[in-house]
């Protein structure tokens, strides 16, 4: 059966009194078995629902993640090995500026592992 990846999103809803123009949120991507693009959808819609909580934050105010959409689904190749299943392009926060030259050394990182 083919394999597909669903690229969700996710939004946090904070019951504060005023409603916000930016939120938090989050774009899971999820791995789906499916006959078909139709049937890779209708999973998705299913796990996206699974995100769906709500729960009390430390100030006593309702929070809420809300599954907003599908956002895209593609068919993956055969040979999984080294192919890219999802990207997100974020905003990255550093206490020191960096700079064009600035050296990375990513065989040095460690990496959460679940």
């Amino acid at each position: 059966m083919p394999l597909f990846c669903a690229r969700l999103l996710v939004v946090c809803l904070v019951d504060d009194g005023s409603p916000k123009k930016r939120n938090t949120c989050d774009y899971p991507f999820v791995l789906i078995e499916a006959p078909d693009h139709e049937g890779a959808f209708t999973k998705a819609i299913e796990l996206g629902k699974k995100q769906e909580t709500k729960y009390r934050n430390a100030k006593q105010q309702l929070v809420r993640w809300a599954f907003v959409k599908v956002e895209q689904i593609t068919q993956l190749e055969e040979a999984l090995d080294g192919q890219e299943v999802g990207s997100l392009i974020d905003v990255l926060k550093t206490e020191v500026p960096l700079g064009y030259r600035k050296r990375f050394f990513p065989g040095k990182s460690k990496p959460v592992l679940s």
